[in-house]
This record gives C-alpha cells, sequence and structure tokens, in this order.
C-alpha cells in the first residue's frame, strides 16, 4: 500500500485542481424541471455556453405524449409565467435541444425559467418547469 500513495495522491490533487478550475459557468448548469398541473412530466434542462456566445439548452421530460411539446424560456417564475425570452425547440419524445442567441451570463441574470406547455393547441397548459437560478 505505502508505493500507491504517490499515484492516489496525485489523482487527488488533479481532481482538486479541476474541481477549481472547471467548476464554474463555463461548464454549465442543470436544473431541475418540476411537474405542473399533475401532468407527470418532469425531468432536467441543461444549459451549457455555445460558441458564439450562446447557449445550448437541452431539455429531457419524462412521460411524453405523442405529439410535440412547446418550450421556452419566459420571464417570470413557473407560478407566474411571462413573456418569452427565447423559443426552444419543441419537445418530441420527451426530449429537444436548441442553441439560443443569449450567452449563460444573461440566462443567469434571474427571473427567468425554463418552461414546457402540454401541446402547440393548449399552450395555456404548463406541464414542467424550473428557474434559472441567478449567477454571482
Amino acid at each position: 500500500m505505502r508505493g500507491a500513495s504517490g499515484p492516489v495522491l496525485l489523482v487527488a490533487a488533479l481532481l482538486l485542481l479541476l474541481t477549481a478550475c472547471g467548476g464554474g459557468e463555463e461548464d454549465g448548469l442543470e436544473l431541475q424541471l418540476a411537474e405542473q398541473n399533475g401532468s407527470g412530466q418532469s425531468g432536467s434542462a441543461t444549459l451549457t455556453p455555445a460558441g458564439d456566445g450562446g447557449t445550448t439548452i437541452v431539455v429531457e421530460l419524462a412521460s411524453p405524449p405523442a405529439e410535440p411539446q412547446p418550450a421556452h424560456v419566459h420571464d417570470g417564475t413557473c407560478d407566474a409565467i411571462g413573456d418569452v425570452v427565447a423559443p426552444l425547440e419543441s419537445l418530441v419524445a420527451g426530449g429537444s435541444e436548441t442553441i439560443v442567441s443569449l450567452p449563460l451570463e444573461e440566462l443567469r441574470r434571474g427571473d427567468l425559467i425554463v418552461h414546457a406547455h402540454k401541446s402547440e393547441a393548449e399552450l395555456d397548459v404548463s406541464v414542467a418547469c424550473a428557474p434559472i437560478p441567478p449567477g454571482d
């Protein structure tokens, strides 16, 4: 065991360095989308910086319906949804990936949410939502 302590310490030091250097916003942000209106749909939204100052937003929801579900970044809260700030690709089979032209720092300005609707025909019915926490 004595000979293994050197490599173990090296790995531990590297992990600490990676955590210190890579734990910031440049690595992205994962949100937990909470079910709304008894939809049975919850999931996640992952926001990561994309090239040219944009942000990639990947949304995944459980128990998807057969029809696509519109999703957006909105002003407001999950209880008081405001205007659309950035449209997202509609969720198909519970998932979507969109690159929005806003940098992650702007999306973390506060009072923004990632939100999914029941369907195009029922935009007023919310199925899942998560607030985007403000940045430091």
